[in-house]
């Protein structure tokens, strides 16, 4: 399964369970209250019922879910499916609580109303999930954000093709006819001399932005997941020395092999095992490779997490307030512009631990800067105030992170997220280091922060963290976090 697959298929999950919690939850109220048909029932009892609904509901969707593209879903079907799958989900229920003798079932009213009520929530549940799928997924924060690198006389069939993908945000194009063409480019047939072509300033209402072999400094700098290269008169040398950079970068890249393509418009039943976009068979590279469930579980823990934390942030807020804004004039919470994953810029939350002028300050003290690199740090900085070294002390001025969590823009564990500034400098490597959603802790802040100096050793240990990622692996991070914080070990 794709990643279009992928997220469609966990979009129709969650989205599917949610109505039938929602069924359940209407015909209790309508049948304990409004008309009282359903007896009281111990809470052992009750959880037994879901416990079994839900089994039911994960066997059926499973077994008879879908992989067609949800936009190419004919609507008879559609309502064929869900009635099908409905009915047979509170028949294997039925089938469950009878096998575990629950006295729920005596209570025909709550499985005839929650059946006939998850029924009628379908339906619209299809249709606004195919519209806002078909609509809005594209340009929302969860889509992969593209760049595609190709030449003009493909261009605008390639792009098209791309667009029809849901899961992918295009938000730039390469056309590379100058860069690995030598002395002349062919666009529709006809030969041009090189220095007479002119290229569109978009394609499909996508951006060119650029035609020349400065198009590397557009990739480094722009938020990217992956990259499709469509490019029939390369050699293997000049897109090996294209893909290597990119993976450094951390960025997912697609390839078209020109023999493919003619193998797959030559044969007869058009089978061949590879992954297919906009009609060109494609070869896939990647850094990493990531478990969709490990994944799924990862940010599930952030929000339920995340809640937690921002209620214990919004407690740490009210306690130092009052000290902090007696110090200092300012704002309560400082915010300022981070690079998350790829590229993203987003706002960054903290409590304000340094006197409002710190960011013009810090210029002059650039050349007290204990790191080695990219990155700023320095022992007893003059900018911190004195409520704002006790809440670093503790990493209390961490906590408005949590917001960032469950807005999507970081994780609990991660990288940390670098300035724009520090961004700007990257070289192609370091950019890999972004390849993950940020982190409030990660593998440096563990690793004893205050003793590294060398941002390239920073670096290293994101990678490593990128590269051996698991879910045990955020854990025993998790732990360690919670030792560096309470001992204030490395917390300078």
């Amino acid at each position: 399964m794709n990643r279009k697959g992928k997220v469609q298929f966990w979009l129709e999950f969650i989205f599917d369970l949610v109505c039938l919690v929602i069924a359940n939850a209407l015909s209790f109220l309508v049948f304990h209250y409004i008309y009282v048909k359903i007896g009281y029932y111990p809470p052992s009892e009750w959880l037994r019922y879901f416990l079994a609904l839900l089994l039911a509901f994960i066997v059926v969707f499973t077994g008879f879910y879908s992989s067609i593209d949800i936009k190419q879903r004919n609507r008879k079907n559609e309502m064929i499916s869900l009635i099908r799958n409905s009915s047979l989900t509170y028949l294997i229920f039925s089938a469950f609580i009878l096998l575990i003798k629950s006295p729920i079932i005596e209570s025909r009213f709550m499985l005839l109303g929650s059946f006939l009520f998850y029924t009628a929530l379908l339906a619209p549940e299809k249709y606004f999930l195919k519209r806002w799928i078909t609509g809005f997924f594209t340009h929302s924060k969860t889509a992969s954000l593209v760049g595609i690198i190709t030449t003009s006389d493909i261009a605008e069939e390639f792009v098209k093709g791309i667009k029809e993908d849901w899961s992918l945000n295009v938000s730039g194009i390469i056309l590379a006819d100058k860069v690995f063409s030598r002395s002349t480019v062919t666009t529709n047939g006809a030969v041009i001399p090189e220095e007479r072509v002119v290229f569109p300033k978009s394609i499909c209402d996508i951006p060119v932005v650029s035609s020349d072999d400065t198009f590397m400094d557009w990739v480094r700098s722009a938020p990217l997941d992956e990259v499709f290269i469509n490019l029939d008169h390369a050699s293997n040398d000049e897109i090996q020395e294209i893909i290597e950079e990119l993976e450094d970068m951390g960025i997912t890249v697609h390839l078209n092999i020109p023999r493919l393509t003619k193998m797959l418009d030559q044969s007869k039943f058009n089978n061949i095992n590879c992954r297919v976009y906009a009609g060109y068979p494609m070869a896939t590279f990647a850094a990493t490779q990531y478990n969709t469930a490990s994944l799924a579980a990862k940010r599930i823990f952030d929000i339920f997490a995340g809640f937690i934390g921002c209620l214990v942030a919004l407690i740490a807020m009210a306690i130092v307030a009052i000290p902090l804004k007696k110090e200092s004039e300012g704002p309560l919470i400082f915010k300022q512009q981070r690079v998350g994953k790829n590229g993203r810029l987003f706002n960054i939350y903290k409590i304000r631990s340094m006197y409002a002028d710190a960011e013009e300050r810090k210029a002059e003290l650039m050349k007290e800067n204990e790191m080695d690199g990219l990155m700023f740090k320095m022992s007893d900085d003059p900018r911190i105030t004195k409520v704002g070294k006790f809440i670093r002390k503790y990493s209390i001025d961490e906590l408005p992170q949590f917001f960032n969590v469950i807005k999507g823009e970081m994780s609990l564990v991660g990288t940390r997220p670098p300035t724009i500034e520090e961004f700007e400098a990257y070289e192609s490597r370091h950019k890999r280091r972004l390849s993950m959603r940020p982190g409030i802790t990660g593998m440096w802040q563990v690793s004893g922060r205050s003793d590294i100096t060398d941002f390239e050793e920073v670096v290293e240990l994101d990678c490593k963290y990128i590269d051996e990622w698991s879910v045990g692996l955020d854990i025993k991070i998790l732990f360690k976090t919670v030792f560096v914080v309470l001992t204030h070990k490395g917390a300078e």
